[in-house]
């Protein structure tokens, strides 16, 4: 799926890391600030929809979200949910990476998201993928 970016030419891209594992938020979004993205956390799905409605607010949406499955609260399969019977109404849906730990989890496309990657994973190949969807593409 190839998105427009959502945030002005002037920001860094946002990127949303919605997972209940601490280390995995701490660790990815260490990454992203050192690539030049601007990471923003979540612990599980209400506590996502939360900043994003906060952030919609002053005009900034995340151009990624990157999304764990299973977590407390609101797992990953209510956030995509939400996002698409709520948020998409009023304002443009993200490109989405889910996390994974399952090897024989569902794919990108039954899932209707940009991609999937499974636990553990190789930062730099979350950053190169990141990259491909937050960069614009020549006409």
């Amino acid at each position: 799926m190839n998105r427009p970016r959502i945030t002005g030419e002037d920001r860094h891209p946002i990127v949303l890391v919605i997972d209940d594992n601490p280390a995995i938020r701490d660790m990815v979004s260490w990454a992203l600030e050192l690539d030049g993205y601007e990471p923003a956390e979540a612990a599980e799905g209400y506590e996502a929809l939360a900043w994003m409605d906060n952030a919609a607010r002053e005009g900034r949406y995340p151009n990624v979200v990157l999304l764990d499955l299973a977590m407390p609260g609101m797992d990953g399969y209510a956030f995509l949910q939400h996002l698409r019977t709520q948020w998409e109404l009023v304002h443009p849906i993200p490109s989405v990476i889910v996390i994974t730990a399952g090897l024989s989890g569902p794919d990108a496309a039954s899932l209707g998201v940009d991609s999937v990657i499974v636990k553990p994973f190789h930062v730099r190949d979350l950053l190169d993928l990141i990259h491909n969807l937050t960069t614009p593409t020549a006409a």
